[in-house]
């Protein structure tokens, strides 16, 4: 299974990055993990220019950015993990950018292409809060899941995240059951 870890972190080593490292670690040789980290690049929110939605450019994006040479690796993937700290209720800036972007491999007037259908996804967060502050974020991936036909595989919330506590072994237990969740 291949498997493409989106890291939309903003700090490199932080706490959502100490997940994502001790998660690929319980993956183990289970899959083949790509992880990206997409905070450095440009990616930039979807215009609504309308050129996929009309088959103009089929399962390609106008925009001119760093999220081109994503796609190839998005459509190569069996599953997808999203990594994301939630600030203000929501992913980060860039992982919305991202998401958003992906609807260009979709045409959902109709539904004439769809080459998100028969994906897996998944959700890494952490958050300095309660877990319910996730709610909004993971609601709306399980709802985008649904509208483009992927197969959402669960979450992972840590809440009040501390790098030393993630690093130290504290999920383990909850990392090694998603893990068989999410590969199951």
């Amino acid at each position: 299974m291949k498997m493409l870890l989106i890291n939309g972190s903003p700090r490199d080593g932080g706490n959502t990055s100490e997940l994502a490292r001790r998660f690929t670690e319980a993956v183990g040789g289970k899959a083949d993990v790509e992880e990206v980290r997409i905070f450095g690049k440009n990616i930039r929110g979807c215009s609504n220019c309308g050129a996929c939605q009309h088959a103009v450019i089929r399962g390609h994006c106008t925009i001119d950015d760093d999220m081109s040479s994503l796609y190839p690796e998005f459509i190569a993937a069996d599953l997808i993990v999203l990594a994301s700290p939630i600030y203000m209720w929501q992913f980060t800036p860039c992982t919305l950018a991202f998401l958003n972007r992906l609807h260009c491999l979709c045409q959902s007037r109709d539904f004439k292409y769809n080459e998100m259908a028969g994906k897996k996804m998944a959700v890494l967060v952490t958050s300095g809060d309660e877990e319910e502050v996730a709610d909004f974020a993971v609601n709306g991936i399980r709802d985008f899941c649904e509208f483009f036909s992927i197969d959402y595989r669960g979450d992972l919330r840590i809440p009040f995240a501390d790098k030393g506590r993630i690093g130290s072994g504290e999920y383990d237990a909850e990392l090694e059951k998603f893990v068989s969740e999410v590969l199951g």
